[in-house]
């Protein structure tokens, strides 16, 4: 059996966000900053990025900081434009994040914006780009997605990911999009009249490229009424293998995004740890750049700390956040 697993978090950013639209790309990532993935090689991080630029396509851009001063980040310029002649990605990627295969070969999964739909309904499916010198610059694979849409779960999309790699395999959680429908009776939403179903998929793959999907349902779904408000959404995790954990970091959406975890031993089996109305991380005060939502995260591992970049309001349209949180001894039963 699990304890319940707590950590507490503390916001070093407070009314302006770490990094602002603009701040380190100017044009083109002015409109958005956000969602951010951030891996450390040797004494530095590598932040990989959603921007959004006065053209309003996306792209994903690089910043590097020391890791001893981690918010101290240097812009290292355009990663990813769009595929322009690719209808999956013609709007630009988003949503990045990276693996390393080996020292020079790392992949980039992104999620792709196709051509707005005449429906309204999300225009996202899940890409791929390759680097071979160790993810300083990368290029696209193929005009198309790395993942099918083919099944009852992720028919009408996919978006972020996050991999796991464990036993020769690449072990990919993933936002799928599987059907939308009306909300129901008395329920308020983000999302109008027509809401849409989205949770956590699972695929693995031996080489990061072919995937398959053991199994027939989502591996974590929206929790619906059994939460406060309604939840309809779980989307782009986080997860770290923490010692004798994996921890998950995720985002759920009932009338704005709010940041949950769940842990497991093995991957597979999550149970949900409770957080609160406002989630784990809350939001900021009335008046600062996150006092809608905190969302988005990418947390890494630094001593007995975690370190937590955020996207604020507006999925980016106000800048990143900043968190350090340490785990909290519980006395409380085992779940």
């Amino acid at each position: 059996m699990l304890m319940p697993d707590t950590i507490s978090w503390i916001i070093e950013s407070t009314i302006n966000p770490i990094i602002a639209p603009g701040q380190l790309h100017g044009d083109l990532d002015v409109k958005r900053t956000g969602a951010a993935h951030v891996v450390r090689v040797d004494d530095a991080y590598q932040m990989y990025y959603w921007g959004t630029g006065t053209d309003d396509y996306n792209r994903i851009l690089l910043a590097t900081s020391p890791v001893e001063e981690p918010n101290a980040w240097t812009p290292q310029g355009v990663i990813l434009e769009r595929q322009p002649d690719a209808p999956y990605n013609f709007q630009g990627p988003s949503f990045p994040h990276v693996v390393r295969v080996d020292e020079q070969k790392w992949l980039l999964y992104f999620a792709g914006w196709g051509q707005p739909r005449p429906d309204g309904k999300l225009a996202n499916t899940t890409g791929v780009a390759v680097s071979e010198d160790g993810g300083s610059h990368f290029s696209y694979i193929s005009d198309h997605p790395v993942l099918a849409l083919d099944t009852d779960y992720d028919r009408e999309g996919t978006g972020s990911i996050y991999i796991i790699r464990k036993d020769g395999l690449f072990r990919m959680y993933y936002t799928s999009i599987g059907r939308y429908f009306a909300k129901p009776e008395n329920v308020e939403t983000g999302h109008g009249d027509t809401i849409p179903y989205i949770g956590i998929g699972y695929a693995v793959s031996e080489d990061g490229l072919q995937w398959t999907k053991p199994l027939p349902h989502l591996l974590i779904h929206p929790r619906g009424f059994a939460t406060e408000p309604y939840e309809y959404i779980a989307s782009k995790p986080c997860i770290l293998h923490d010692g004798d954990l994996y921890r998950m970091w995720l985002n759920t959406f009932g009338t704005a995004y709010r940041m949950r975890r769940l842990i497991s031993r093995d991957g597979l089996h999550w149970h949900w740890q409770e957080s609160g109305i406002d989630g784990e991380m809350g939001v900021g005060a009335a008046g600062c750049f996150d006092d809608r939502q905190r969302c988005y995260v990418s947390v890494v591992k630094h001593g007995d700390d975690y370190r937590c970049w955020y996207t604020g309001n507006g999925f980016g349209t106000t800048g990143m956040g900043y968190a350090v949180g340490r785990r909290v001894n519980s006395s409380e039963p085992p779940v």
